[in-house]
């Protein structure tokens, strides 16, 4: 009998500050079966351990996981998304800093753990793929959903890297 593949996913739509709703979405896959859970988390070791107990095989981060060079607003990746029209937020405005820093401290912990991290934008998925959040669904959860459906698409070898080693986005390739 042959042993069917099982991979999970880890979507995080993560908030500035801990007093403030992350979505976390767990997706894992068996063959041809999907299973999701998505929910809020606050505090980082909440987030860190919900992840842990799921042993993802990518971790997919919605919040700047860099800075822009000193002189500069933006990172290459958020210029691409705004030439594609998409809407991105400076990392180095105040509430994205915090966002950015909180972000960036997280990665450091997941990859010191031995996971694969890389940052998402929910926006960019739900625009190329053509989604839309319905009225009764929580946009953080949402969110986090569309970070872990991006995870899924880079597994599957369907991504788009942006940017350059000041900071990468993966957005989907359908």
């Amino acid at each position: 009998m042959k042993m069917q593949e099982s991979y999970v996913v880890v979507g995080i739509d993560l908030a500035g500050k801990p007093k403030n709703p992350t979505g976390f979405c767990m997706l894992r896959f068996v063959g041809d079966s999907e299973e999701t859970k998505v929910l809020l988390c606050y505090e980082d070791e909440e987030i860190i351990s919900r992840t842990g107990a799921y042993s993802p095989r990518v971790i997919c981060i919605d919040a700047p996981l860099s800075f822009p060079k000193e002189k500069e607003w933006y990172r290459a990746c958020d210029l691409e998304l705004i030439r594609r029209g998409i809407r991105v937020l400076s990392p180095k405005l105040p509430a994205m800093r915090l966002l950015t820093q909180r972000g960036m401290r997280l990665a450091k912990i997941f990859r010191e753990k031995g996971y694969e991290v890389i940052e998402v934008f929910p926006r960019a998925t739900e625009r190329i793929l053509g989604l839309s959040k319905g009225p009764r669904i929580n946009q953080d959860k949402y969110d986090a959903l569309l970070c872990a459906i991006t995870g899924k698409y880079y597994l599957m070898g369907k991504f788009e890297v942006i940017g350059d080693e000041g900071g990468k986005i993966v957005i989907p390739k359908p």
